[in-house]
């Protein structure tokens, strides 16, 4: 019954286009997407967890798909964004333009690519469908009408090329020298190797570029922000777990070093801090927030490194459902121009509680789903480690409330319901989810936002918020250039090291 999940989404996608050669009615392409939308939360439901072999075949010759403690969270974060990314798209795509049947096609497309990494069990059926969602992602990126996106979807296209080339060059490794491709049995004929130890740091190195994670994320901040605002909260809030569930697979199932895992965390804690320092000099709201991809998915990746995969698990879901509805939210209102302190939510209540909602969220405040999460991810670490999460957490607090700052004195046009709906819904969820996971009030969190909003106001003084930063070139060949030399130092770092 898992394979449906990935079939139902699949199927409507082609029937789309099939209604869109034959010119059928708005109404039915509006209703074969939603039903692809949400016709895998029942059967997700109704499956009942547990692996499974499509097809019946022995475990060796078949592929095996399955739901587990680790797995549950990713799709669970997937399924709930995708549903109201789903409401928000119906009225952010007009009818009028000739590609919107074909862009609802492209999301459903994401939406099987993601549920079929989510739910593989072997190593190059993840890769397939990976890539099935990132190819379809770097078409709705070049589709956006923003200024830069082809060229942001095209320097998104050449990275991720090139750590896929890579990814299944280091998947060929891994069946030389294990026989299998299942990570379940792959595990038990793993011998540390060289070979194995390269395949480890090459498929490595090329899935924290493809999860955009400090130093290999320059292709994230261009591509997220430029992106179309359903498409953005989508990529920010599901496309990059897809690559970090394929680290939870890797490392879960072959021997990696202790000293890679050591410089992954120190890896994961740069991200952190650096997309915070970078999010608090943007003056671009969108972009403001794709930084903070780059700063939460360090939090995964210390989750990862730190063998603490349900940790990982369940950040990634809290980050794919408050990230997503920040995207949504900011993106609603900032429609006729991005720059912070140029519009805001003062006139639209429900978009100001979400984003306040959604902003403690990010922040890890009780009780809402991201201080469960990070409350798991700190269980696994020493207290130097767990120090950095606390200062990361304070770092994104006054980051949001720069953002709030600038929101709460601006004005935004009129909002459709379904993007009101959508950004609360979001909001609402972290923080059911939340209090559904016996997330309870920590009254310290009220010193952490004190700390932030203190911190926020003297930097503010110092004009340093006010400062413009931007690492780019212009030249998208030469930018790729670089991406590419500081990737291939990555790999050979990482070989180095195993």
């Amino acid at each position: 019954m898992l394979p449906l999940m990935v079939a139902s989404p699949l199927l409507t996608a082609f029937l789309i286009v099939l209604l869109d050669v034959l010119h059928a009615g708005k109404r039915a392409v509006q209703a074969l997407f939603i039903a692809g939308a949400i016709l895998p939360i029942p059967v997700a439901w109704l499956s009942g967890g547990g692996s499974e072999i499509v097809g019946g075949w022995p475990r060796e010759a078949g592929i095996e798909v399955a739901l587990t403690e680790v797995n549950t969270p990713f799709i669970v974060g997937e399924l709930v964004l995708f549903t109201f990314v789903s409401i928000y798209s119906l009225q952010y795509f007009s009818f009028r333009d000739k590609k919107t049947p074909k862009v609802l096609a492209l999301l459903l497309l994401v939406h099987t690519g993601l549920l079929g990494a989510f739910i593989a069990r072997d190593f190059f059926n993840f890769y397939i469908y990976m890539e099935i969602a990132s190819v379809s992602a770097f078409a709705l990126v070049a589709l956006s009408k923003e200024s830069s996106a082809k060229r942001a979807a095209f320097k998104y296209l050449m990275l991720s090329l090139l750590a896929s080339y890579m990814f299944i060059f280091s998947l060929g490794l891994i069946y030389m020298e294990t026989g299998y491709l299942n990570a379940e049995l792959a595990s038990r004929t793993a011998v540390p190797s060289r070979e194995l130890g390269a395949a480890i740091a090459i498929a490595t190195a090329s899935l924290l570029l493809k999860a955009g994670i400090f130093p290999l994320h320059s292709w994230l901040p261009d591509a997220h922000s430029r992106a179309p605002t359903p498409v953005s909260a989508l990529l920010s809030g599901a496309v990059v777990k897809a690559p970090a569930y394929g680290m939870v697979l890797l490392f879960s199932s072959l021997p990696v070093g202790e000293t890679l895992r050591t410089v992954l965390m120190g890896t994961a804690v740069a991200s952190v801090f650096f997309g915070i320092g970078m999010a608090l000099l943007q003056r671009d709201a969108k972009r403001l927030l794709a930084y903070h991809t780059v700063s939460q998915m360090g939090y995964v990746l210390l989750g990862i490194a730190s063998l603490n995969f349900v940790g990982a698990a369940y950040y990634a879901m809290a980050h794919s459902i408050f990230k997503g509805g920040l995207f949504l939210a900011v993106g609603s209102i900032s429609t006729k121009s991005r720059e912070l302190g140029e519009f805001g939510y003062k006139n639209e209540s429900v978009i100001a509680v979400s984003v306040l909602m959604l902003s403690l969220a990010i922040g890890g405040v009780s009780p809402f789903v991201g201080a469960y999460a990070k409350g798991l991810v700190s269980s696994g670490l020493s207290d130097g480690w767990k120090l950095a999460v606390l200062l990361g957490t304070i770092g994104t607090l006054i980051s949001f409330t720069k953002l709030n700052y600038y929101l709460m004195r601006g004005q935004s046009p009129s909002l459709l319901p379904a993007w009101k709906l959508s950004s609360f819904g979001l909001a609402l969820a972290a923080f059911l989810a939340g209090l559904l996971l016996g997330t309870g009030i920590n009254l310290k969190d009220a010193l952490n936002i004190a700390i932030a909003v203190i911190s926020f106001a003297i930097l503010k003084r110092t004009g340093l918020l006010e400062k413009r930063v931007r690492l780019s070139s212009g030249d998208v060949g030469k930018e790729i250039n670089v991406l590419v030399a500081v990737f291939v130092a990555a790999v050979v770092l990482l070989l180095s090291l195993q």
